[in-house]
């Protein structure tokens, strides 16, 4: 498990590594089909891949809780680039590749740049969804709520030390 706050310039990177018990095709589609993503993530308006525009993904009941995203690049079931336009923050890029580890473990990598100071928010929302509605899919238990794990993840993210790239 790797988690780290990356710095480019006046921009900023939130870089999280997670291992899941499953095939890089199902965990593709975890990202990619509209039924899955919306039991982990959000509510997709539709399919992500193979559309040529933005896909406004709801996030919450907050009628400000979307973000839209647009494919940059897909290479299933390893490479997945979005663009990442969250309600009133400028567009940033979220990369999220898949390693096989074994033939039924998998490794997600998720890059998520382009972010201004929020990035610590960020880091603390990707491992909330990583480590429990996404890792629910999987068969690892989500016994807590996302805001409780964001909570606790938080503090963790606004003390790390920013490591400077580039």
């Amino acid at each position: 498990m790797t988690d780290e706050l990356r710095s480019s310039g006046d921009r900023r990177s939130v870089h999280l590594e997670r291992d899941y018990n499953t095939t890089p095709l199902d965990l593709w589609q975890a990202w990619t089909n509209p039924d899955r993503l919306a039991r982990w993530l959000g509510t997709p308006a539709g399919p992500i891949v193979g559309t040529t525009g933005p896909v406004r993904i709801s996030m919450g009941a907050n009628e400000n809780d979307w973000v839209d995203v647009a494919v940059v690049a897909a290479d299933p079931p390893r490479l997945l680039q979005l663009s990442w336009e969250f309600t009133g923050e400028a567009a940033g890029r979220l990369r999220v590749q898949l390693v096989p580890i074994t033939q039924n473990r998998t490794r997600l990598i998720l890059d998520h740049d382009g972010l201004d100071a929020s990035s610590t928010g960020y880091g603390a929302g990707w491992q909330a969804f990583l480590e429990g509605p996404l890792a629910a899919l999987f068969g690892e238990p989500d016994d807590q709520a996302w805001t409780v794990r964001f909570d606790r993840a938080l503090p963790d993210w606004r003390a790390k030390k920013l490591l400077r790239q580039g």
